[in-house]
């Protein structure tokens, strides 16, 4: 079981994530990841795990897609009544 575990660990690799955020902003995140003794990598991770864990991404997609559904039968209905 524990090769199995290693296995997976080293298929998973790490990707980038890049996005652009004011200065100020990244300058205070910067300080507070030097303050909390941790990487800024780290902390987005950490970040993003939670949001992830604290998420029903079930019930985010099919709230979509109801959402879309709506949207594309609405489209239809007015396309019949243009002349």
């Amino acid at each position: 079981m524990m090769g199995n575990i290693q296995k997976q660990q080293t298929l998973e690799r790490d990707d980038y994530l890049r996005f652009r955020l004011p200065e100020a902003l990244k300058e205070r995140f910067k300080l507070y990841c030097y303050l909390k003794g941790i990487t800024m990598s780290d902390t987005v991770r950490e970040m993003i795990e939670e949001v992830l864990r604290n998420e029903d991404l079930e019930k985010l997609l099919q709230e979509k897609l109801l959402q879309e559904k709506l949207r594309d039968n609405t489209r239809e209905g007015e396309n019949k009544i243009s002349p």
